[in-house]
């Protein structure tokens, strides 16, 4: 034998017996310990002994003897006597269970005959009809998108808003998002929105909707470069005479162009307000403020529910002897499905004004980057309706007639068609869509996309290098100026948007036809029976600040036109023929996640989770400081992040109002302090006397003074000009705003990234002194804070273990509680809650591609910002401070203010 072996099993020994001996003698002295002859009864009383024990008994018997909860008869058995032939032949079991089990197998035979039997067989669940009824059980708590079953399959899907929302991929991050954004096509499904319309007189509908918005944040519904419908928009609405305050968020408005007349232009937009020409209008409303909208919307026109009549209703005519003799009435709002429906048309009859909420009628997709017009213009082919006459179908019969033949029989549409036609020809040879006019908006009427479908996934290049001959003076011309006809389209029609869904050709028809080719893999012909869709184009110019917004900002590089791309917008039902169409061009698809991810890469503010002054953003965060507190709770606490030692008074979401009444408090408090002084003491006497009535705050989006603020974040050389004019530009800017919040990007100095609930504060002298020493100095760091109820529990459980507790103890618990209730009382003042003054908070932040760098988004107290501005030196750009909730390290960070929104 092996000495080694012989060595190691001894020592193996030596160690089991140890370990016996350690075990029997904590045995012992737990006996010791412990009497149990001393703790057992002295006497049992029989009765109650045997009365607990029968109803223990007759609960085991009566589980063993009984089926419920889906246990089958033969399941009473005993393993060893079970048989497979017993689930169908009752003559294997028992006689005894043999009655039970005739009456189970007679009541499923019942339950499969009536439909009510539990689950299925997967043959019988997989068939199309019962799926397509499951698919409807299922939509019933959320709406599905059109393209929901392409997107479970690879995507993780997200209930919010009241729809399953595609979250992210399953299979790339955001990396390769932005990878598509800044080099090929990013698309997203955004279906969501849903469209209010608004049909009425011109005049009545701009004076109703002039409540909702104001000049000073940028273009409104009046706005001449929109009112023609060649171009969209995008506009901040707020609750009826409300501003600055009662934010509702940004929607999308296009109105429908306009009839062309004879009038004179000078003369039309001097009475805009006073037309009584009929004008349609459609906003897109994201869908977390699209009842808010609604209903300011219908209150600002003075629309009330339409009450529409039944089928039966209908039928029912005076003196109709089927009748009796009942009269037409309006539909009682019983809070059915079709009152439901019912309540989503608004009108007002004095006015002439009609509001529809056309929330499923149209879909839209978004294509952002550089070859997303390549991409949609080879799925976009012109339809000819001159060459799709009645005499190319096979049937001669009697036909109801197309909804394009109709419509193109009048010339003035048909010339209309043609000139868009020779658009899209031109529109092959522009490379990128930021060389067409910005928010500039197209129409066309296009073949089946599932006609021309590629054998394989392809990655389209720009349109302009495959051409053989590209002609740039078609180019220019275009870029600089659209024909008048390029937004008119049928889809504004309701009639025809149902005809165009209701007409489509299933997917059978088409890949019959396809099977049947002499050559595969080649294009289908386009007959009469074949569908044709209208569709809208709206150009998204993507980000549009220059070089030298850049590099003041220091936040992007060369990002200009950085998202650009195009809305494609589709009657219902047509959602997954353009989608694979799409998808097969190269075309990366993404999500939710993806969304705030390019909004992030372009320094703009993603509704809702960057607008802190809506009711959207308050639902959102309230949901989301939940799911956050909820996870937290979950680890174990050597296992998550002690806020209280990092002095992080809010980790997972942000008190905006907390920290404006901290910053007004203060200054009133110190009246000759430098932030002060840009004020008058009127101001803070009014300041005061709301501040307990209107406790509420808003958001600075003027344009005039986020410019202003946004000059002063830069660095400047003439240092005797600025210093002139600052304390005249805060005085001016501050004036009634003190309660007020500005939006500021951030840009890291050196490394870090900044998250969200991320802290601004204030940086101190030394601070500013030691990065001018060292540019390469990370930070301070933030000391380690007391963590009194910490302590108290360690204390508790200590005493807990000694069974004792004495003087020195019971002193120190009690100030530990004073500690804790001190504590409780300032955590309503997060300004001071650190050694740096925080004056503001990130919403959200990541390492951002576009900057090779750390970026945010977050806003900060006016009051705070004017202290910073009127510290800050003239020929340096504004610095501040940030520090993650998990972290006790800060960072220095580029601070600028945010002037465009959209």
């Amino acid at each position: 034998m092996d000495p080694k072996s012989t060595l190691e099993g001894a020592a193996k020994s030596r160690k089991g017996q140890k370990r016996k001996r350690d075990f029997e003698s904590v045995v012992e002295e737990t006996e010791k310990e412990i009497d149990w002859l001393a703790l057992a009864p002295r006497c049992i009383n029989i009765v109650e002994f045997a009365e607990a024990r029968a109803i223990e008994i007759n609960t085991m018997m009566k589980y063993v003897t009984s089926t419920v909860g889906g246990r089958q008869v033969f399941q009473t058995l005993p393993r060893h006597m079970r048989r497979r032939a017993m689930s169908h032949n009752v003559k294997r079991l028992p006689r005894r269970l043999r009655k039970n089990a005739q009456f189970e197998a007679r009541k499923h035979k019942r339950a499969a005959k009536d439909g009510t039997a539990g689950k299925k067989s997967r043959r019988h669940r997989r068939r199309p009809k019962n799926l397509l009824s499951e698919y409807e059980r299922r939509k019933r708590k959320h709406v599905w998108l059109e393209t929901h079953i392409w997107h479970a399959k690879r995507f993780h899907m997200a209930e919010k808003w009241g729809y399953k929302i595609p979250n992210h991929p399953n299979d790339k991050s955001v990396r390769a998002a932005y990878r598509a954004l800044a080099k090929h096509c990013l698309l997203q499904d955004i279906s969501y929105y849903g469209v209010i319309e608004l049909t009425g007189p011109q005049g009545k509908l701009l004076t109703s909707l002039s409540h909702l918005t104001n000049s000073e944040i940028g273009l409104t519904f009046a706005s001449a470069s929109y009112l023609t419908g060649a171009r969209h928009g995008t506009i901040l609405l707020y609750k009826s005479d409300q501003y600055p305050h009662g934010c509702m968020g940004p929607v999308n408005v296009l109105w429908k162009p306009a009839q062309p007349s004879s009038a004179n232009e000078s003369a039309a937009k001097e009475e805009k307000f006073d037309s009584a020409e009929m004008r349609q209008l459609w906003i897109w409303v994201h869908p977390s403020s699209y009842e808010e909208v609604l209903s300011e919307i219908n209150a600002a026109c003075g629309a009330v529910p339409v009450r529409k009549k039944t089928k039966k209703q209908k039928r029912l005519k005076t003196g109709d002897k089927g009748a009796e003799g009942q009269t037409e009435t309006n539909q009682v709002d019983d809070g059915s499905e079709s009152a439901v429906l019912a309540r989503r048309s608004f009108k007002n009859k004095d006015a002439g004004i009609r509001i529809n909420a056309l929330k499923h009628d149209l879909l839209r997709f978004r294509l952002q980057g550089p070859l997303s017009h390549s991409v949609l213009h080879d799925v976009l082919k012109y339809a000819n309706v001159d060459s799709l006459s009645p005499g190319d179908s096979d049937n001669t019969d009697d036909q109801q007639p197309k909804w394009w033949e109709t419509f193109y029989e009048s010339q003035q549409n048909r010339e209309v068609h043609e000139e868009q036609g020779k658009m899209l020809k031109v529109l092959s040879d522009v490379r990128r869509a930021d060389e067409l006019p910005s928010n500039c908006v197209m129409s066309f009427t296009v073949k089946d996309p599932r006609l021309l479908l590629p054998p394989r996934s392809k990655k389209v290049m720009t349109a302009a290098e495959n051409a053989s001959d590209p002609s740039p003076q078609n180019r220019v011309a275009l870029s600089m100026k659209l024909p008048k006809c390029a937004s008119s389209s049928p889809i504004w029609e309701t009639k025809i948007r149902r005809r165009v869904s209701y007409d489509k050709l299933s997917v059978d028809e088409i890949n019959t036809r396809r099977s049947e080719l002499l050559v595969p893999a080649t294009e289908l012909p386009c007959g009469r029976d074949d569908s044709v869709i209208p569709v809208l184009l709206l150009h998204n110019p993507g980000c549009q600040q220059n070089d030298q917004e850049n590099k003041a900002s220091q936040y992007t590089q060369n990002c200009l036109g950085l998202g650009s791309g195009w809305d494609i917008v589709l009657p219902s039902g047509w959602g997954m023929a353009f989608w694979i169409a799409l998808v097969y061009r190269g075309a990366r698809a993404g999500g939710e996640r993806e969304s705030q991810s390019a909004s992030q890469q372009q320094a703009l503010p993603h509704f809702p989770y960057v607008y802190p002054d809506t009711q959207a953003y308050a639902r959102a965060s309230l949901e989301r400081k939940k799911q956050l507190e909820d996870k937290y709770i979950r680890y174990p606490p050597d296992k998550r992040p002690n806020f209280t030692k990092l002095g992080t008074a809010t980790p997972h979401h942000c008190p905006w109002e907390k920290v404006i009444n901290d910053w007004i408090e203060c200054d009133m408090g110190d009246p000759n302090g430098e932030v002060s002084d840009t004020g008058s003491s009127s101001e803070l006497k009014t300041v005061q006397q709301t501040k307990d009535t209107d406790s509420s705050f808003f958001v600075v989006r003027s344009k005039t003074k986020l410019k202003t603020l946004a000059n002063l974040c830069q660095a400047r050389k003439n240092k005797n000009q600025d210093d002139a004019l600052k304390s005249q530009s805060l005085s001016h800017v501050i004036q009634h705003c003190r309660s007020a919040l500005v939006c500021v990007k951030l840009r890291m100095v050196q490394r870090g990234v900044a998250t969200a609930f991320a802290m601004v504060c204030m940086p101190a002298t030394q601070d500013m002194l030691e990065l001018e020493k060292n540019r390469e100095y990370g930070g301070p760091q933030e000391p380690p804070h007391g963590d009194p109820q910490h302590a108290l529990k360690k204390l508790e459980k200590k005493c807990k273990r000694k069974k004792c507790e004495s003087e020195l103890e019971k002193r120190v618990k009690k100030k530990l509680q004073s500690h804790i209730e001190a504590s409780r009382d300032s955590d309503d003042k997060v300004r001071y809650s650190n050694s740096r003054e925080i004056f503001g908070y990130v919403c959200e932040g990541s390492h951002t591609f576009s900057a090779g760098a750390g970026c945010a988004l977050g806003y900060c107290t006016l009051t705070g910002l004017a202290h910073l501005l009127s510290k800050k030196q003239t020929n340096k750009p504004a610095t501040v401070l940030v520090r993650n909730t998990n972290s006790d390290q800060y960072r220095f960070a580029y601070l600028n203010v945010v002037t465009n929104f959209w």
